[in-house]
């Protein structure tokens, strides 16, 4: 079975003096790529023996990262990418939950690292890319050779981390066929890269924007990484970095359609935006399709079934409709979904039902946790837990998550992760927590709260507690103070009603 490396080996030969990464002023051919990743994976080895070993990333946006990326694949390694955003506490978690060995960190991060590392014995190398001395060192004194150690692609390969429903991160484990699976969809469903396109990564390379690495590699285009997104500083790679492509959430491209740097002239080198992580609302699509022109591509996808499960492509976007635009697209090649509906039969065509997925690019399971993985792995499907309703033609829509994850800005929150933070407030009795539409970001986080007989608490309270535990995204934005919570007659509580009774408080 080939695997990552051999993909990267192939592509550094073949692309040898084309550029690879542009980062600014800094510029990687593929050769160069190649190697580095080469010695790098070698060095990895050496600072972590042990076969199959956790190696987590947290850093920024920059060209290192897409040698660090290949490394660690070429090293046999699991690669357990970390957004920045999150806060010590998250880290801390993650780090210890999938056993990292090393973290390959930023200047803007290593401090921060560092003073985790008390809490995280088996953690033994922190790698600084930022040092250039000490990182330069490292990979001159490591041999420029192809790793000799035999990769099995269907071995773990990648861990990402997404909070479940009861709060507690659970760590989506991939292989490595599982991945090259993702990134043929890609090339076939998404967008046909070519040698003269670019990548543009303005969303987290930790995260989406990441997966498009690979593909973009492999078919010898260039990837050009920004370290935080900017309309400016995106159309300046437009038009001066070689970027064509991009991988975005709605909010975004809602601020790049406000911004004054979008004029004809700027927006004349991209072929293709390919957005996901939210729903795009219809008049956004619509104005996006009239000044963007017909490069838009959805994505539906999840840390356990990375995208693209479904793809509404360029095509689609064009015949418009609120049928189409309002939709998630289709099943690509290689991936079946089906929809369940709570007696466990499948949902008849215009029906809701739970979407089950099956393909070589679903998780194996969640690291370290059977217990988890049996409940949404079945007979080779994983149960998404989102609710979706299917035309003749298999068009998707998504109608609901059954889990009550919300998304805010592109990123994915969940209740009950932010409603056991709330409880540990001395002030709180109970709390429940739910999406709340905003033109903004899609979704946010707003939060019902009892508070303690004889005792007080107040919004700046309830936040200041908030921000030691939780990233910035997931923090509420809006709180309201009841005196009990709504619920049914099972005790459930009624987040629907709570949703209701903010929208009249917030009216008054």
């Amino acid at each position: 079975m080939t695997t990552i490396g051999d993909l990267v080996e192939r592509a550094s030969r073949r692309f040898a003096t084309r550029t690879a990464v542009v980062d600014g002023a800094r510029h990687l051919t593929f050769a160069e790529v190649g190697e580095r990743s080469s010695r790098l994976a070698n060095a990895l080895i050496g600072l972590s023996p042990r076969t199959g070993s956790s190696v987590a990333v947290l850093m920024a946006n920059r060209l290192e990262f897409v040698e660090v990326d290949f490394a660690i694949a070429r090293a046999g390694k699991v690669k357990a990418p970390i957004n920045p955003r999150l806060t010590d506490a998250e880290r801390t978690f993650i780090l210890a939950n999938c056993d990292a060995e090393v973290v390959v960190t930023d200047g803007t991060e290593f401090e921060r690292v560092q003073a985790l590392r008390a809490e995280l014995p088996q953690l033994r190398h922190v790698v600084n890319v930022s040092d250039h001395a000490s990182y330069g060192d490292l990979l001159a004194s490591a041999r420029a050779q192809r790793p000799a150690v035999v990769v099995d692609a269907d071995q773990p390969s990648m861990i990402l981390h997404t909070s479940g429903t009861t709060g507690r991160p659970k760590g989506a484990t991939t292989s490595q066929r599982a991945r090259i699976a993702s990134m043929t969809a890609m090339l076939l469903d998404e967008f046909a890269a070519k040698p003269s396109d670019g990548m543009i990564h303005v969303a987290p390379m930790t995260h989406g924007s990441g997966s498009k690495i690979l593909a973009y590699f492999v078919r010898g285009a260039r990837n050009v990484t920004l370290a935080k997104f900017d309309p400016g500083t995106f159309f300046d790679a437009v038009t001066s970095s070689g970027g064509t492509s991009t991988f975005v959430v709605p909010t975004m491209i809602r601020m790049l359609l406000d911004a004054q740097e979008c004029t004809p002239e700027r927006l004349a080198g991209i072929r293709n935006i390919t957005y996901g992580g939210a729903p795009m609302p219809l008049a956004l699509a619509e104005e996006a399709i009239s000044i963007f022109g017909p490069v838009l591509t959805q994505v539906y996808g999840s840390c356990e079934a990375p995208h693209p499960v479904t793809v509404l492509s360029q095509e689609d976007h064009a015949r418009g409709g609120h049928e189409h635009l309002s939709s998630s697209g289709y099943a690509t090649t290689g991936v079946e979904i089906r929809l369940v509906d709570a007696a466990g039969a499948d949902a008849t065509t215009g029906e809701v039902g739970e979407l089950w997925i099956r393909g070589a690019n679903v998780m194996s399971g969640y690291w370290g946790d059977d217990e988890a993985t049996s409940k949404v792995l079945c007979d080779g499907w994983y149960r998404s837990g989102d609710v979706a309703r299917l035309t003749e033609e298999g068009l998707m829509s998504i109608v609901g998550r059954e889990r009550e994850m919300l998304i805010s800005g592109g990123l994915n929150v969940y209740p009950a992760e932010v409603e056991a933070v709330l409880h540990r407030h001395h002030g709180v009795s109970e709390a429940a927590v739910f999406g709340i539409p905003d033109d903004l970001w899609g979704e946010v986080v707003a939060a019902a709260i009892v508070t303690r007989k004889g005792r007080t608490a107040s919004e700046e309270d309830i936040l200041r507690h908030c921000m030691d535990s939780l990233a910035g995204y997931k923090l509420p934005r809006r709180i309201i103070f009841v005196d009990s919570l709504p619920k049914g007659t099972t005790g459930k509580v009624s987040k629907k009603e709570l949703a209701a009774m903010q929208t009249r408080e917030h009216a008054t």
